[in-house]
């Protein structure tokens, strides 16, 4: 029986010659030789076959001693999208002169090969990474979870990146105390308001105990102006926030003990009612439609029920009912009065109404008026406290 041998089948491209030139010419033939190499894998019609048998020869010049073959072959190669990914990490495994350009435009890093640069690389790839054009949302969530400041902040200067609220919240966890982490962040338009009100309380107790240390003033004043300062920029987060937002802040200031009575009392002087709406109806545990309707008179106890159903101190009862005429007078005239005139509005009720309010009570809410009202309005309030305060 004839035994029959089998002849593996040859193909066209020799690669003797190129191992030829590697190992015996000079830098600039070389560097021909990477060049020629690279235009034919950047060409459509090369066969698969082909383009595999010229592997091995790349990888020899993607390491030539010679960095200038290294780069023509690097350079030659940035715009091929199916480029072997033995020699795309080659390349980007180099010298920083001749990676970077690289790994910053090659169109072949697909989600895997960043992983793997973010997982392995120095921070000045994983920079480059990071500022990509197409960077995947597995290397943005792997930057934000794992990678440190250095690199992390490098995402705010990539107009492509985008954060969930998770992301977001990972971001102030691990950074919140790095400056410039925060200026980032408080940056963003689409920050979430608790990161903002976090922010805020952060910064009011640095400038509470600096002030402590420091001396500048009396500790109760200190802590006076502190604590105004932070309820203003907690105030003007939530007046600049839509329903949703406003539900969701106001419930996570209440879960910090942070909504205090005077921060309800400055929104209503500053006539920004759906504020007040919104934090009376999660502390009475009530729906803001039906707060709304008490907060107008309507119900049999009508805001003074929901007043008590809030658990705010009586202190603040007249300075918040007052503030509900007045934003029901706006309602049925169909106006919507600035802060100043609200603020106005609010003075004139608290002076001609309320029969039942004694002097020594209008006094006090004239003060709150005159500390959280808007400027004209605080003036006018102070110099009327004052007159009463003469004629009594």
């Amino acid at each position: 029986m004839q035994s029959v041998q089998h002849q593996e089948p040859s193909f066209g491209l020799d690669t003797s010659i190129f191992m030829h030139v590697i190992d015996n010419g000079n830098t600039e033939q070389r560097a021909q030789l990477a060049q020629q190499l690279a235009d034919f894998l950047c060409k459509d019609d090369v066969p698969a076959t082909e383009r595999d048998q010229v592997v091995p020869v790349v990888l020899k010049l993607a390491v030539d001693p010679e960095a200038e073959v290294r780069r023509t072959l690097a350079t030659a190669l940035t715009d091929l999208e199916n480029l072997n990914a033995d020699i795309m990490f080659s390349i980007i495994s180099d010298d920083d002169e001749i990676a970077l350009p690289f790994l910053s435009e090659t169109p072949a890093l697909n989600h895997w090969h960043m992983l793997a640069v973010l997982r392995v690389g120095d921070e000045a790839r994983q920079g480059c990474v990071v500022l990509r054009p197409d960077i995947s949302a597995e290397a943005i969530d792997y930057v934000v979870n794992q990678l440190p400041l250095k690199v992390a902040v490098l995402m705010f200067d990539n107009p492509v990146v985008t954060f969930t609220n998770e992301q977001y919240h990972r971001l102030y966890a691990r950074f919140g105390h790095a400056a410039a982490m925060v200026e980032c962040l408080l940056a963003c338009s689409d920050l979430p308001l608790d990161i903002r009100i976090m922010q805020t309380k952060r910064a009011s107790n640095r400038m509470h105990q600096l002030m402590a240390e420091r001396g500048w003033l009396p500790a109760n004043d200190a802590a006076e102006l502190v604590a105004d300062a932070e309820e203003t920029a907690v105030l003007r987060i939530l007046t600049q926030a839509d329903d949703a937002e406003l539900a969701s802040v106001v419930a996570f200031l209440v879960s910090k003990a942070m909504l205090t009575p005077s921060i309800i009392v400055r929104a209503a002087c500053l006539g920004e009612m759906h504020v007040v709406e919104q934090a009376l109806s999660h502390l009475a545990d009530i729906p803001r439609k039906r707060a709304i309707e008490l907060m107008r008179g309507k119900g049999l106890t009508g805001f003074k029920g929901l007043h008590g159903k809030s658990g705010l101190p009586a202190s603040c009862y007249w300075i918040l009912q007052a503030a509900c005429d007045v934003a029901l007078d706006e309602h049925e005239e169909g106006v919507k009065l600035n802060a100043d005139d609200f603020g106005r509005r609010l003075i004139e009720a608290l002076m001609t109404r309320y029969e039942a309010m004694p002097l020594k009570e209008r006094t006090r809410h004239l003060d709150y008026v005159g500390r959280f009202a808007a400027e004209r309005a605080r003036l006018i309030a102070k110099r009327l406290k004052a007159d009463l305060l003469r004629a009594a």
